[in-house]
């Protein structure tokens, strides 16, 4: 059968400046006139975490929609990092002072983005400004523990296992030490089973013991529901993460502004970093921005 269409792919690994860590995204680039049918084909294609479409838009400078393999997503930050990067290298901006200004429509929304230039290095900063954190429904720490293969004295008390949104709902866990994510062997089938009727789409599992001193917090995230295991670093979360740090006291919040520093992905061997910062303190946040660099690891065509 003769091959009609071609749209050009970049695959960068987000979170990271080291080519092979991070986590992996396949941008597509000029998809203003690809079906959604098409689109799904082409992230089972690509079969990344997730692939991230870039159009044009009404209401804002660019329209991003999200794939996995699995299902359409309303917003994921990894691939935003990876499109923002593939933006800037291929020349669709142009970073002409040291802070460029953008906008996004997602369908959560419009979201401000800065991109932050380091002519030294070249790994652009890219920072997301998420949606105020909500702080939704509350759940039983037994029934996690169990689905994750901890015990109880391994959930971080008193503090609740507590979905929180900046634009997607992630449900929070905290556990006392790096031991504990050590341990963790999830049941998959109860996992998805304890997400059923639940108002989260994936779940961070986070201690304060970090594996490096400049750290602030160290994560695993699983999203079974969405055909993701283990996620090796999640933007999306990080947001939710740095608003739950702070809500509940487990860092001191310097004013205005707390940075925070969000290691993952050594359980899946792709490191990387997420840098959230958070204004405000537990009475209140009034917003939150999530940011990380990326590296080009491919460029390509998809015939079709």
């Amino acid at each position: 059968m003769k091959q009609k269409h071609s749209l050009d792919i970049i695959q960068v690994d987000a979170f990271t400046d080291t080519p092979f860590g991070g986590n992996p995204a396949a941008v597509v680039l000029a998809a203003d006139h690809v079906s959604d049918e098409t689109m799904h084909k082409i992230a089972r294609e690509m079969n990344v975490r997730e692939t991230v479409f870039i159009s044009k838009s009404r209401v804002a400078d660019f329209r991003f929609r999200y794939m996995t393999p699995k299902s359409e997503i309303d917003f994921s930050g990894h691939p935003t990092i990876a499109a923002f990067h593939a933006l800037v290298e291929i020349g669709r901006i142009d970073l002409l002072q040291d802070v460029t200004m953008t906008r996004l429509e997602t369908n959560t929304g419009v979201l401000d983005i800065d991109i932050v230039r380091n002519e030294s290095t070249g790994h652009h900063e890219i920072q997301i400004t998420h949606k105020t954190p909500r702080f939704l429904d509350t759940y039983d720490p037994k029934d996690y523990a169990e689905a994750l293969g901890l015990s109880l004295a391994d959930i971080h008390s008193p503090n609740p296992l507590q979905t929180v949104s900046t634009g997607t709902p992630h449900l929070m866990i905290p556990v006392s030490t790096q031991r504990s994510l050590d341990r963790i062997k999830p049941n998959w089938d109860r996992l998805k089973e304890l997400q059923t009727d639940s108002d989260y789409v994936s779940l961070s599992v986070f201690t304060r013991d970090t594996r490096e001193p400049t750290s602030d917090a160290q994560v695993r995230h699983f999203g079974p529901a969405v055909g993701v295991y283990e996620d090796p670093v999640s933007g999306s979360a990080a947001g939710s993460l740095g608003s739950y740090i702070i809500r509940y006291g487990f860092m001191e919040t310097p004013f205005p502004v707390t940075s925070i520093v969000i290691e993952q992905g050594h359980y899946v061997d792709r490191p990387g970093k997420i840098f959230v910062e958070v204004r405000g303190d537990q009475e209140g946040i009034d917003q939150v921005k999530v940011s990380g660099t990326g590296v080009t690891v491919l460029k390509g065509t998809i015939h079709f």
